[in-house]
């Protein structure tokens, strides 16, 4: 097999953008992708000193609001502009309304990169205006699948704009010391939101993995455990944003830890060793487990930095299972066999060994660690960029619509 074996063209007749926007996962997995990198590449020039740092925010807040309310929010709007027509047997979100939502997302992204020339107020608009118009086009066909989860994701899309609010209420001079807890809002809502996605398609997805080479194995679900995993998760949101500094949240991310930790031992990833597709998700979701624990242990006065704690989530698990659910969905719902190539399992192990540089080698040396896991997470997303911008700006090789 070849690190990057050339990715089927389909059939001529669509130009790249409109092939981009003939559905939301197209257009949204390749501007996370390429954001993702981008925006790791100025921050590491930024912490080096080779580029000057101008913006609204602070230098590691504007990192962290254009890795959360940029690249993470494309890649959940992909995410869900993929599923919600599975789930609700409905045409996708197409044309006007999502062009409408990209051009909103780009203005975000301009106002970030020219904070000095573009008025805050306008990277403002820009960016919870594609939180508002994301939950109008989207909400009411959430509502109505036919299953109450799916409610909840509406409900997580308009958290992550609340978070997004109130970095910008601070940055127009609205509202002091407002930044910090937005930005742990947003990231708390993503948790909860990894958290959904995961007990949705990780079971199902191994399951299918499991009967195609013949095993079977129990992937009942647990009506106290689900329960008990959104109230912990409900009170972790309610805890940071209210009483950060109580020494109960420390207890309240650990429970949380532990429920997520039990559903995930339920859904076998041991036997998922080899397939990349699979496994990539469920090392993501180990990551979550851990940073949730880590995040708690460090409130509790446990001696773990609190930012390797919260890096743990954002590039373990954000980072790695975003990567894997875009690749899983980039390759099934463009028509082409779930058989990655190489240069793909290249890009999770990176990301893997990036997340582990982070969390663990941010003691010995700060800025090596966060220059090794910055350089690897770049080097990561380059790969999926250079497989997959091609795929997604081409129709299916099929022919089919999508």
């Amino acid at each position: 097999m070849k690190l990057f074996p050339p990715p089927s063209h389909g059939p001529a007749g669509h130009g790249t953008i409109r092939t981009l926007l003939l559905q939301g996962f197209r257009i949204f997995f390749t501007l996370a992708g390429i954001w993702s990198v981008m925006a790791m590449a100025a921050w590491l020039a930024i912490v080096s000193g080779t580029i000057p740092f101008e913006s609204v925010w602070p230098m590691a807040y504007a990192h962290g609001h254009e890795m959360l309310f940029g690249f993470t929010a494309a890649a959940a709007a992909g995410f869900l502009l993929s599923a919600t027509p599975v789930w609700s047997k409905t045409p996708p979100l197409t044309g006007r309304p999502l062009t409408i939502l990209v051009v909103a997302w780009l203005i975000g992204r301009v106002g970030a990169i020219w904070s000095c020339c573009l008025p805050s107020w306008i990277q403002a608009v820009a960016d919870l205006g594609f939180f508002v118009g994301f939950l109008y086009f989207l909400t009411p066909t959430l509502w109505f699948t036919g299953k109450r989860v799916h409610r909840i994701f509406p409900a997580l899309i308009a958290l992550m704009a609340v978070g997004d609010l109130l970095t910008h209420l601070e940055a127009l001079g609205w509202m002091a010391d407002a930044t910090r807890p937005g930005l742990l809002l947003g990231e708390n809502a993503i948790v909860f939101f990894l958290a959904m996605t995961g007990g949705h398609i990780m079971p199902m997805f191994t399951r299918d993995a499991l009967k195609a080479r013949g095993e079977e194995a129990s992937f009942a679900i647990s009506p106290l455990l689900e329960i008990l995993g959104a109230i912990t998760l409900t009170a972790m949101v309610i805890a940071d944003l209210f009483f950060v500094s109580a020494p109960g949240t420390g207890w309240i991310l650990l429970s949380a830890a532990v429920i997520q930790g039990i559903r995930l031992a339920r859904w076998h990833g041991h036997k998922t060793l080899s397939a990349p597709l699979l496994w990539v998700l469920h090392l993501g979701y180990l990551w979550l487990v851990a940073g949730l624990a880590l995040r708690g242990w460090a409130r509790l006065g446990g001696g773990v930095d609190e930012s390797a704690a919260l890096h743990a989530v954002t590039v373990g698990a954000m980072g790695l299972f975003t990567l894997g659910i875009m690749a899983r969905i980039g390759l099934a719902h463009t028509g082409r066999p779930l058989d990655p190539p190489k240069s793909l399992t290249v890009a999770f192990l990176l990301m893997s060994v990036a997340a582990v540089a982070r969390v663990f080698f941010v003691t010995v040396d700060p800025g090596w660690a966060i220059r090794i896991a910055g350089g690897l997470w770049i080097v990561a997303y380059l790969l999926f960029c250079l497989y997959f911008v091609p795929i997604l700006s081409r129709p299916r090789p099929d022919g089919q619509a999508g």
